[in-house]
């Protein structure tokens, strides 16, 4: 196993990442290093550039060539033709050195995370891997490589061959997939990307990626839009032919605001998947469910409701069904809605967001949280309009800050928060005589 220790710097706004192990110009001497750019974003094209100054550039889906550069210290940055540009990072490129910088996207901003190119090459019959989870939402992940299952793979039984990586793991060596004649036997591999020491909290798999002999890797886990899930790029030390696999999955829960009183067990079908039954007021933990499936059935204690909500579930999409009161919370009518869940995390901040499934008034509710407005006039779910009735707002950590609700026909007192930075929370109104149930998405 070759180790490869790197450390992981973030500036400020959009979190350009480097991952390098070289400063400075290598004792003055002229071997050039070189960087190239492996473009993950939607863009039809991303230039590199160093001191301002364009260097190398790759079409979507594309890994440049190297561009040979003098060694120095450099301001490094990625851009689109449309004038998106990544906030510029100082990165060292060292005597005779290699580098990538993967250019990719999370939200409507581009970001570039840069690494050193120089694993040695395995023996005949291995590849060798490392990981660079750059994704700031999924937080710290656990990686297993586990013999290809044509099913879902198992991961009973085994441990992760990286543990809670976030920012560039060591590299190890594993059998590849197709060695040369007469080396060691090819073995077919699946990777399973979880929640770090929740193995049963998957975020991504890739189905039998092609290892060749000799050949060193780095996979690259990037953010999606919800947040929960991973995109990855695996990427071929010295060679062009790097495998884009975004998430092909999205997650979804169930929360229930019916009358607790009643008692009343939910049961929600997505596609062909069961999801965890759900009683109010509390949500269910988020399942898988297959890109662009639909709602199938809800049923409340075995009976079906009326009207299924519409849409589909996007990839690497983060989603919540609630189950309310048709027209009026005691209407005696339940309706579903889906809201989309945005569980990116701003540092430095805590998001907080509004659900009102209590408190039918014209108005709606506001929210004030430390005493400042988090949300105004948010409404009583429709599912005639599909309307979202959420939003999102940051709000400095605190110990205790306190979450005030104004609305007309909302009596409830109000309720302390307990933030903490780079997280997301719910605050769900759920009964107007109630205090909101708090809970942490993130």
């Amino acid at each position: 196993m070759q180790s490869v220790m790197r450390t992981l710097l973030c500036a400020a706004a959009a979190i350009t990442v480097s991952l390098l192990t070289a400063c400075g110009s290598g004792s003055g001497t002229t071997t050039p290093a070189t960087i190239r750019v492996v473009n993950d974003t939607t863009a039809p094209n991303v230039t590199l550039s160093l001191n301002g100054l364009a260097t190398v550039s790759a079409a979507t889906q594309v890994t440049s060539g190297y561009a040979s550069v003098t060694p120095s210290t450099y301001t490094l940055s990625v851009a689109t033709p449309t004038g998106l540009t990544g906030a510029a990072s100082s990165v060292g490129l060292g005597t005779a050195q290699n580098y990538t910088a993967l250019a990719y996207e999370r939200g409507n901003n581009i970001y570039s995370a840069v690494y050193s190119d120089n694993q040695a090459t395995p023996s005949t019959g291995f590849s060798s891997l490392d990981v660079a989870n750059v994704s700031s939402d999924a937080g710290p992940l656990d990686i297993y490589l586990v013999p290809h299952s044509a099913g879902t793979p198992s991961l009973t039984g085994y441990q992760p061959t990286f543990s809670s990586v976030q920012g560039l793991s060591t590299a190890t060596t594993l059998a590849s997939t197709a060695p040369a004649s007469g080396s060691t036997a090819a073995i077919a591999w699946d990777i399973v990307v979880t929640k770090a020491a929740a193995p049963n909290d998957v975020r991504l798999t890739l189905s039998n990626p092609n290892f060749v002999s000799a050949q060193p890797y780095t996979l690259v886990l990037t953010a999606t839009a919800g947040g929960g899930l991973v995109n990855s790029v695996l990427i071929p030390q010295g060679l062009t032919t790097a495998v884009f696999t975004p998430s092909s999955q999205a997650r979804v829960r169930v929360w229930s605001a019916l009358p607790i009183a009643s008692a009343i067990p939910v049961t929600v079908q997505v596609g062909t998947t069961t999801l965890s039954v759900a009683n109010a007021p509390s949500p269910t933990p988020y399942q898988l469910v297959p890109a662009l499936s639909t709602v199938t059935a809800i049923s409340l204690n075995g009976s079906p409701i009326a009207t299924l909500p519409t849409g589909s579930f996007a990839a690497g999409g983060d989603y919540t069904i609630l189950i309310y009161g048709a027209g009026t919370p005691s209407s005696g009518v339940a309706a579903a809605l889906i809201l989309t869940d945005n569980n990116q995390v701003v540092a430095n901040y805590a998001s907080v967001r509004l659900i009102n499934a209590a408190v039918p008034g014209s108005g709606g509710l506001t929210m004030y949280v430390a005493n400042a407005e988090g949300a105004s006039s948010v409404t009583y779910p429709t599912a005639s309009t599909g309307t979202a009735a959420y939003v999102y707002t940051g709000v400095k950590p605190a110990s205790a800050a306190p979450i005030n609700l104004i609305g007309s026909g909302y009596t409830g007192a109000q309720s302390n928060g307990q933030f903490t930075s780079g997280s997301v929370y719910t605050a769900m109104v759920y009964d107007a005589a109630l205090p909101p149930l708090i809970v942490q998405d993130r």
